[in-house]
């Protein structure tokens, strides 16, 4: 895999402050840190020999915040021509909005993506200069949680796909490039099914009331014991769906029932449907529904086991794929972090654990050829910076 060195400043990435650093455990997952003041003469050199090795260097920094420290793509390119500089920002670098504060989840709350999946039962935005601040704390509550999952993995999705383009084209031109994205731009390619338009396109489906689904056939339901989630879209799906609820209390009319008989008609109908889906599917536990229709080639899952965590340590199948790893933190002691999302077969990835700020700093000032009595002066001046012991 790559090699990646994450530059902090002195003190280390603000983000590191959020829930007791412990969302740094993921972010800082495998990588490098040093910490530099680049505000600084020396520390701002120091990444520049930095650059002169590296093949791409990545930042989110504000339109003209590079620049200003030297370190736009201008300045670094002159360093190492081969460099892809790729540079995500949250709006992008036209436009009247392009130096907003912009971070997850604000972009894909703009683009619409929050208002879609709060559903149409989320309270009424309308008339909110009088709503009383109870209301504004539950519209506010609402839209945040349904648009927390989406803009930062969105966003990063898109920088590593635009590096790995970077890259080839530099295979075959021998010249490294400026890359610019933004996370507006990956919010709205999320949400393509409003950022296309032709005529006759079908209306977007929407979340139903209660935000179980999207339709009879594509929601949760709550069993006797737990709540499992069906996903029955196609013609054969929906037959083994009726051939294995046959057999249940209330389900041997499924199939036949002219209401149902076809895609159209199980659409016109689908509150029907969903609730007779609903007094079958209550009749058994989740866990008997997910064995019993998977093993008829029906999508289900129970939906309700516990939290993300849970289902990584607890889980047959998520131990067999080994989702989560075993790595020893240099604070913590031995922790679990998520394993290689992709298995190469001739060059195998490997799991290293959370780095602490500038853990790493000294060993690569070496690599650069600092040695030990200059960095001790890098450090009384405040050039650089560690946490690590």
């Amino acid at each position: 895999g790559a090699r990646v060195i994450k530059v902090e400043p002195p003190g280390g990435d603000p983000f590191r402050a959020f829930r007791g650093g412990l969302a740094t455990a993921k972010t800082t997952a495998g990588k490098e840190s040093i910490c530099l003041d680049l505000k600084q003469p020396r520390g701002r050199e120091l990444l520049l020999r930095l650059v002169e090795r590296s093949d791409v260097l990545i930042h989110n920094n504000r339109p003209g915040a590079s620049e200003r420290l030297g370190i736009g793509y201008k300045d670094l390119a002159a360093r190492n021509p081969r460099l892809v500089y790729v540079w995500s920002s949250p709006y992008g670098s036209r436009g009247p909005g392009a130096s907003r504060p912009g971070a997850h989840p604000i972009p894909g709350a703009a683009v619409g993506g929050a208002l879609h999946q709060a559903g149409p039962s989320m309270p009424p935005a309308s008339g909110a200069e009088t709503a009383t601040v109870g209301e504004q704390i539950e519209i506010a509550r609402w839209l945040h949680a349904a648009n927390e999952p989406s803009p930062d993995p969105i966003a990063s999705a898109v920088v590593a796909s635009a590096t790995l383009l970077a890259l080839w084209a530099r295979e075959r031109t021998g010249r490294g490039q400026l890359v610019e994205t933004s996370m507006l731009a990956a919010s709205a390619y999320a949400q393509i099914d409003d950022f296309l338009s032709y005529a006759g396109k079908p209306a977007r489906r929407l979340l139903d009331a209660d935000l179980l689904g999207f339709g009879a056939l594509e929601r949760l339901y709550p069993a006797r014991s737990g709540w499992i989630l069906l996903s029955a879209r196609g013609e054969g799906e929906w037959e083994a769906l009726c051939r294995v609820l046959s057999g249940e209390p209330g389900g041997a009319g499924l199939g036949t029932d002219p209401r149902f008989a076809t895609p159209e008609s199980r659409e016109r109908d689908d509150r029907a449907l969903a609730s007779a889906l609903a007094g079958i599917l209550s009749g058994r536990d989740a866990d008997e529904w997910e064995r019993l229709l998977s093993a008829a080639g029906v999508g289900a899952a129970r939906a309700d086991r516990g939290g993300v965590g849970d289902f990584l340590e607890e889980d047959e199948h998520a131990r067999a794929a080994r989702l989560v790893r075993a790595v020893a933190h240099p604070r913590y002691g031995d922790v679990l972090r998520y394993g290689p999302l992709v298995d190469f077969g001739r060059t195998p990835a490997t799991c290293r654990p959370p780095a602490l700020a500038g853990e790493h700093t000294l060993p690569l000032l070496a690599e650069l050829g600092v040695s030990e009595e200059e960095a001790h002066d890098l450090a009384e001046a405040r050039v650089l910076w560690s946490e690590a012991p």
